[in-house]
């Protein structure tokens, strides 16, 4: 065997013992240097010594653990000759510190039964520890170009911490710890990769806290029985992952918060298909991602590049998702089929960059010959929207559907810089990326059993400017397609900025309890459509500006909850704006729908409130003159139990359709006379159309107001009549003053009794001659003039009497309006008879 020096014969002897042998920090290297070989071969068992110990190493040993050895020269000798010699007082470990090992430490398939526990080593070659089975592996402090232990097997804790440096890849590809694996404040420089730890089996816990990898740590199917602990952990690997942990299972969870600093990747954080049986933390977390994963539609047309800083498809978490308390994210965060046993909580998160929009609402403005963005947060002017980006060439197709999977192993080029959420992006970016919006949140069909919480609190409550600091803050579309929450969902405060997009798409979208959007800020568009809503839709306070834009660039509702379910009360209410205005086509809320003192709609031309074929117990519609709908509001089939409206719903800038509204009580504040709501209804409806006439008397007779039922009805005749020929118009003009169309039939009583007394009293001064000599009639004029009114009816003086000059033409009038009153009276009563 070939001669070993000094500093290995102190090795030696203090491995036999099972000592600490620790070489001064100020001491030569060529007086600390240790051949990788040598130290092989004594953990092998190929070689030892026997127990002796010279003076200078019991004096390099702690007095607590110094042998009682004889001090005979150390030596080497075969290791056959070893086992007859007295045994070692304690068990033989490696246990060095400051030592520099030279050449290879090999250790490839051995099975060592002896603990190595190395302090401030330095290697000059990547230990090999391939397949090899170890009692336990310290190595603190220690500095390698590398660790070849694929498939190596650790029957306790491994220890890769307090300042260990690896210059290039470790390697625990398929790995077993039977205890804790632990990286706190390692730094790994590997290039490419840092970590490879596929499939790595941990009993016990990961401690990688204030971890520094320059390259990709990769996770990839490893199993965990404890808990990842990876917070204040900095992981470098722009345009690649940074963490690679697709289909991790951890038994306890998942931290990458701000413990120990904030955890902060460059490149994507990989854990689609991950399964976590507490919770998964990334507090405080910053991500920074400029990886494209691929191109999604965004309505109405166009793409946006999904440049993922997170990718968590099909994740299970058995606990809570915690993405707060300052949580940043450059790019897109991914929960598309994610399954959280708790809550999601997004309170105080940053997702997207500031930049990156207001650089494509500017591109978009110039391309339209509008001005630039505004420098305000929400407040983009509408125009710089209008003009929708243009088609990119085979775009992956989102919209309705689920994006696909991430595909994690792939890795692309750079194409946006990795700037902090909200700074400017790299000057070198493609300008066709910044053509186009990103998807800020990309949840579709994730599953949440607790509440989804993204709303700001300020000093207890949940409104106002504070809030908002407190509060999710996304540049880019938010979408929640297909998703399910069975608890509350809120987005109190949240700022949502994706001008001319829907920036919450969130179609199919089931919560169970209330989905709160007070005091939201949103520049675009919320899709709500078909979603499923089980207790109350609050949008009170919520600013809608800037909405989706159709391609001729007029706007699209701002809320569009088309054919969604409310289980009890809508509330739009509290200084709601809209500037596109509400689409509520076919949806059905429980108990109260309410609009009081919104702020509908920004283009006349357009539609304010979309509610056709709306279903509600109590519709409120209260709105003063100066909070008039700016567009069409559509009540057209909307059934209601009762309506509270206000002068303002009836001044609205394209008029109101209540063709088919149908509502049990109608209500005003204040309160208002017939007259005012005819007059309502005539400036409204231009066209005459009788069902609304029909509907509010209706309501006014089923409420015991007769007289006002028949006022309603009498201008429902006197509207249908006055869109008629000249003939039907005379006609109608008759009915109206003489029998009120039939519903007042008193008129008729008193136009005869008028005619009566006239002709009665005529006659009384006008005796007419007797038309038969041979006949003897008693001259009455009061009868002969009812005899002359009467139509059919003989009393016995007409053509009885001679009528000559102006009493024949009177004779004549009574008999002309006798059968005009009749015949008035008769239509009138047919009517009656016909609404009964």
């Amino acid at each position: 065997m070939e001669a070993i020096s000094a500093a290995e014969e102190r090795v030696a002897a203090a491995f036999a013992g099972g000592t600490r042998l620790r070489f001064g920090a100020r001491t030569p290297q060529r007086e600390r240097t240790v051949r990788g070989a040598f130290l092989a071969a004594l953990l092998g068992g190929t070689a030892t010594t026997r127990p002796t110990t010279t003076r200078a190493a019991v004096a390099e040993t702690a007095p607590e653990e110094r042998p009682r050895l004889r001090s005979t020269p150390a030596r080497f000798i075969p290791a056959t000759f070893a086992s007859a010699r007295t045994a070692p007082p304690g068990p033989p470990a490696l246990r060095l510190i400051n030592a520099h090992v030279v050449g290879l430490f090999g250790l490839e398939g051995a099975r060592i039964e002896h603990v190595v526990d190395l302090l401030d080593c330095t290697f000059e070659q990547p230990p090999d520890l391939r397949m090899a089975r170890l009692v336990g592996l310290r190595m603190r402090g220690c500095k390698v170009p590398g660790l070849r232990a694929r498939n190596v097997r650790v029957r306790s804790d491994l220890v890769l911490e307090a300042g260990f440096t690896s210059d290039g890849v470790v390697d625990l590809t398929d790995a077993t710890v039977d205890g804790t694996f632990r990286l706190a404040g390692a730094v790994l420089r590997g290039g490419a990769h840092a970590l490879l730890a596929a499939r790595i089996r941990v009993s016990g816990s990961l401690m990688a806290v204030a971890l520094r990898a320059r390259g990709e740590v990769r996770l990839r199917g490893a199993d965990f029985g404890g808990s990842v602990h990876l917070g204040g952990a900095r992981l470098i690997n722009p345009g690649h992952n940074a963490l690679e942990a697709s289909g991790v299972r951890v038994a306890g969870s998942l931290f990458c918060d701000a413990e120990g600093g904030r955890f902060t990747a460059e490149g994507r954080v990989l854990l689609d298909g991950a399964r976590v049986g507490g919770n998964v933390v990334l507090s405080g977390a910053r991500l920074r991602a400029s990886t494209v994963e691929r191109p999604v539609l965004v309505i109405p047309r166009g793409t946006a590049d999904e440049a993922a800083a997170l990718v968590a498809d099909r994740i299970r978490v058995d606990g809570n998702v915690e993405l707060d308390d300052g949580f940043t994210s450059t790019g897109t965060v991914r929960l598309p089929n994610a399954e959280i046993g708790g809550y999601l909580r997004l309170s105080g998160a940053r997702i997207g960059q500031k930049a990156l929009v207001e650089r494509a609402v500017r591109a978009r403005a110039g391309k339209a010959g509008a001005g630039g963005a505004g420098e305000d947060d929400v407040d983009v002017p509408a125009r710089a929207a209008a003009e929708p980006a243009g088609p990119a060439a085979g775009p992956a197709r989102v919209g309705e559907d689920q994006a696909g999977e991430a595909r994690a192993d792939h890795d692309r080029p750079e194409r946006r810089g990795s700037a902090e959420a909200g700074d400017e992006p790299e000057p070198g970016a493609e300008d066709d990326g910044l053509l186009h919006i990103p998807v800020a949140l990309h949840a579709d069909g994730v599953q949440v059993r607790g509440d989804l919480d993204a709303r700001g609190a300020a000093h207890g409550a949940f409104t106002g400017p504070s809030a908002r600091e407190s509060a999710l803050l996304a540049y880019g579309q938010v979408r929640l397609v297909d998703a399910r929450v069975r608890g509350s969902a809120s987005l109190s405060g949240a700022r949502l900025v994706g001008p001319g997009i829907d920036v919450l798409f969130a179609d199919r979208f089931k919560v169970g309890g209330t989905l709160f959007l007070r005091d939201l800020r949103a520049q675009g568009s919320l899709r709500l459509q078909n979603a499923e809503i089980g207790s109350t839709l609050d949008c009170s306070g919520a600013v809608l500006r800037d909405p989706r834009r159709r391609d001729d660039g007029t706007a699209k509702p701002s809320l569009d909850a088309r054919v969604a379910t409310v289980g009890k009360d809508l509330l739009c209410s509290g200084g709601f704006t809209a500037e596109g205005g509400v689409r509520l086509l076919l949806a059905e809320v429980g108990k109260t729908a309410t609009f009081a003192g919104a702020l509908l709609g920004h283009d006349p031309g357009g539609t304010a409130l979309g509610a056709r074929g709306m279903t509600a117990q109590q519709l409120v519609l209260r709105l003063d003159a100066e909070q008039a709908p700016r567009g069409r509001v559509v009540l057209t089939g909307t059934r209601a139990a009762s309506v509270v409206d206000g002068p303002g719903l009836w001044a609205a800038g394209g008029g109101v359709a209540v063709e088919d509204f149908t509502f049990g009580s109608i209500a005003s504040s204040p309160d208002v006379d017939v007259r005012t709501r005819l007059r309502w209804l005539r400036e409204v409806q231009p066209d005459f159309a009788p069902g609304p006439y029909e509907q509010l008397a209706t309501v006014y007779r089923e409420g015991g107001d007769e007289e006002l039922a028949q006022v309603v009805l009498v201008e429902k005749q006197h509207r249908r009549y006055s869109e008629l020929g000249l003939a039907h118009r005379a006609w109608g003009f008759l009915q109206r003053w003489t029998v009120g169309y039939g519903y007042r039939p008193w008129l008729a009583i008193t136009w005869l009794t008028a005619f009566w007394l006239f002709g009665a009293l005529w006659f009384q001064w006008h005796e007419m001659l007797k038309l038969n000599d041979d006949e003897s009639p008693v001259w009455n004029p009061w009868l002969l003039a009812a005899d002359l009114l009467l139509p059919i009816i003989d009393l016995g003086q007409d053509n009885r009497w001679q009528f000559t000059g102006v009493s024949q033409w009177i004779a004549s009038a009574l008999i002309a309006v006798g059968w005009i009153l009749a015949s008035t009276a008769a239509a009138g009563a047919a009517r009656v008879l016909k609404r009964v």
